[in-house]
């Protein structure tokens, strides 16, 4: 397995650390007036090495032949000098364009030996987020659910990733109303320390959860 060099340090991992740096980053952020669900102004200020082409409108990425087109149309614009001279470039795509370009280069590979595809981030928010809500629907955000009317919205079970946004959309809301409500009540001093908090309402089933919860929402 190509992925076998790092189960080592997967299963050594340390989560506390990797959360708790998360928390206390938009704990700090919140508290210093920030709305954490912004976007920040990004200015490169001079050249960047992104580009955002203008979408091919009629292809989609179901297919070989139309993911194959997306690469030629890149080799012609930024490869090949209609816009660029690269020698070579990273390709983010959803899962199964990374999919289809892979095998399209393990059969073309000198044609396409220009080409790294790289995993973008869309599916992994998707899935993050459904992980979230089959971890904490039924203990803590179907009360909120229940209490905003959203039942036809939020649902306990839905598998249609095209509903994702709505759920997004929800727990990001869930997300700031928790954080909102926890530097109301704690101090920057005692949120610096999460595992405390936790472990001082441990005995309150209900406040135990919902600190829990924020400590999962509050990492990526």
């Amino acid at each position: 397995m190509a992925s076998s060099g790092i189960v080592e340090q997967i299963v050594l991992f340390d989560a506390v650390p990797f959360l708790t740096g998360h928390w206390l980053h938009f704990m700090t952020l919140h508290n210093s007036g920030f709305v954490i669900l912004d976007h920040p102004d990004y200015d490169p200020g001079g050249a960047t090495l992104l580009i955002y082409d203008p979408a091919i409108l009629d292809t989609s990425t179901a297919a070989y032949i139309e993911v194959e087109r997306i690469l030629n149309t890149t080799q012609t614009l930024h490869i090949d000098g209609a816009k660029n001279c690269f020698k070579v470039m990273f390709l983010l795509g959803d899962q199964q364009t990374f999919d289809r370009m892979n095998v399209l280069i393990s059969w073309k590979p000198q044609q396409y030996s220009w080409a790294i595809p790289v995993n973008g981030d869309f599916h992994f928010a998707a899935h993050t987020v459904m992980c979230n809500h089959d971890l904490y629907f039924l203990p803590f955000s179907s009360w909120v659910v229940t209490k905003m009317g959203m039942e036809k919205v939020v649902k306990e079970t839905d598998d249609n990733i095209a509903n994702f946004k709505q759920y997004d959309h929800f727990y990001l809301l869930l997300t700031l109303a928790i954080v909102t409500l926890l530097n109301s009540v704690f101090d920057m001093a005692q949120l610096n320390f999460p595992e405390s908090i936790a472990e001082f309402v441990r005995g309150n089933q209900g406040e135990f959860c919902y600190i829990c919860v924020a400590f999962s929402l509050t990492s990526p």
